[in-house]
Protein backbone atom coordinates (compact mmCIF):
# COMPACT_ATOMS: atom_id res chain seq x y z
CA UNK A 1 0.00 0.00 0.00
CA UNK A 2 1.43 3.40 -1.00
CA UNK A 3 1.38 6.09 1.63
CA UNK A 4 -0.03 9.51 0.89
CA UNK A 5 2.59 12.22 0.26
CA UNK A 6 2.81 14.78 3.03
CA UNK A 7 1.70 18.37 2.38
CA UNK A 8 4.63 20.71 1.78
CA UNK A 9 6.13 22.59 4.71
CA UNK A 10 9.05 25.01 4.65
CA UNK A 11 10.72 25.01 8.07
CA UNK A 12 13.27 27.74 8.75
CA UNK A 13 16.52 26.31 10.14
CA UNK A 14 18.74 27.72 12.86
CA UNK A 15 20.92 29.46 10.29
CA UNK A 16 19.68 32.53 8.39
CA UNK A 17 18.85 31.84 4.75
CA UNK A 18 18.48 28.10 5.33
CA UNK A 19 15.28 26.04 5.35
CA UNK A 20 14.20 22.41 5.58
CA UNK A 21 11.71 21.37 2.89
CA UNK A 22 9.32 18.67 4.11
CA UNK A 23 6.69 16.71 2.20
CA UNK A 24 5.38 16.76 -1.34
CA UNK A 25 6.72 19.32 -3.80
CA UNK A 26 4.07 19.27 -6.52
CA UNK A 27 1.48 21.58 -8.07
CA UNK A 28 0.75 24.72 -6.06
CA UNK A 29 3.37 23.78 -3.47
CA UNK A 30 6.08 24.80 -5.94
CA UNK A 31 5.02 28.43 -5.50
CA UNK A 32 5.42 28.07 -1.73
CA UNK A 33 9.02 26.99 -2.31
CA UNK A 34 9.64 29.85 -4.74
CA UNK A 35 8.18 32.35 -2.26
CA UNK A 36 10.58 31.05 0.42
CA UNK A 37 13.55 31.37 -1.94
CA UNK A 38 12.52 34.86 -3.01
CA UNK A 39 12.15 35.68 0.70
CA UNK A 40 15.82 34.92 1.27
CA UNK A 41 16.09 31.14 1.66
CA UNK A 42 19.19 30.27 -0.39
CA UNK A 43 20.05 26.90 1.20
CA UNK A 44 17.41 24.18 1.04
CA UNK A 45 17.64 20.91 2.96
CA UNK A 46 15.67 18.43 0.83
CA UNK A 47 16.20 15.35 3.04
CA UNK A 48 12.50 15.14 3.93
CA UNK A 49 11.01 15.70 0.48
CA UNK A 50 8.93 12.60 -0.23
CA UNK A 51 7.38 13.36 -3.63
CA UNK A 52 8.00 15.70 -6.58
CA UNK A 53 6.67 16.10 -10.10
CA UNK A 54 8.41 17.08 -13.35
CA UNK A 55 7.65 20.77 -12.81
CA UNK A 56 9.24 20.70 -9.35
CA UNK A 57 12.37 19.04 -10.72
CA UNK A 58 12.67 21.75 -13.38
CA UNK A 59 12.25 24.44 -10.70
CA UNK A 60 14.84 22.85 -8.40
CA UNK A 61 17.29 22.50 -11.29
CA UNK A 62 16.74 26.16 -12.17
CA UNK A 63 17.24 27.25 -8.56
CA UNK A 64 20.50 25.33 -8.44
CA UNK A 65 21.70 27.08 -11.61
CA UNK A 66 20.80 30.43 -10.01
CA UNK A 67 23.03 29.69 -7.03
CA UNK A 68 20.60 28.12 -4.55
CA UNK A 69 22.22 25.31 -2.57
CA UNK A 70 20.33 22.00 -2.38
CA UNK A 71 21.47 19.92 0.61
CA UNK A 72 20.78 16.32 1.67
CA UNK A 73 18.93 15.55 -1.52
CA UNK A 74 17.40 12.04 -1.46
CA UNK A 75 19.19 9.73 -3.92
CA UNK A 76 16.10 9.29 -6.12
CA UNK A 77 15.70 13.06 -6.41
CA UNK A 78 19.42 13.66 -7.02
CA UNK A 79 19.30 11.21 -9.93
CA UNK A 80 16.23 12.93 -11.37
CA UNK A 81 17.88 16.35 -11.04
CA UNK A 82 21.02 15.05 -12.75
CA UNK A 83 18.95 13.68 -15.63
CA UNK A 84 17.15 17.04 -15.94
CA UNK A 85 20.50 18.85 -16.01
CA UNK A 86 21.83 16.52 -18.71
CA UNK A 87 18.66 17.01 -20.77
CA UNK A 88 18.98 20.80 -20.54
CA UNK A 89 22.65 20.62 -21.58
CA UNK A 90 21.83 18.54 -24.69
Amino acid sequence: MMRQPLPLMICPADEPGRARVVGSLTGDAIQILLDAVHGGMAVLDLSEVDHVDDAAVRVLAGLRRQGCTLLACPRWLALWLERAREDSDA
